[in-house]
């Protein structure tokens, strides 16, 4: 099992599963965030449990914190690989034909995320 994970296919599952949880943890936020609207005392409680749980601050928060910079240096590992594969570039890159809008773009979104985290 580990030799998939040296493959090409193998880190970019591992890098979706990264992706999975990153988006699990923004759903949570957002949630525990949407609370301040319809309860500010619900928000408050669920802020203080999480600011003062141990597990909260010593486990998942590190956890979070790997999560995060995991999926962004295998996030630059993946695209120096792709882009060390073919030292002479195609002819023509129609780069539309080939991925939709949202893989083409994916960086910035990454950005806003990275800016909002």
């Amino acid at each position: 099992m580990s030799g998939f994970f040296k493959s090409s296919i193998g880190r970019k599952y591992a890098m979706a599963l990264s992706a999975f949880f990153l988006m699990f943890f923004l759903l949570q936020h957002f949630a525990i965030n949407i609370l301040s609207v319809f309860s500010p005392n619900a928000f408050n409680e669920a802020s203080h449990f999480m600011g003062t749980f141990w597990a909260v601050q010593y486990v998942l928060q590190p956890v979070l914190i790997f999560g995060v910079i995991y999926h962004f240096v295998m996030g630059f590992i993946l695209e120096a690989k792709n882009r060390s594969a073919r030292v002479k570039k195609y002819a023509k890159n129609n780069g539309a034909a080939n991925s939709s809008w949202m893989s083409r773009n994916m960086i910035y979104s990454g950005l806003c995320i990275l800016a909002f985290l």
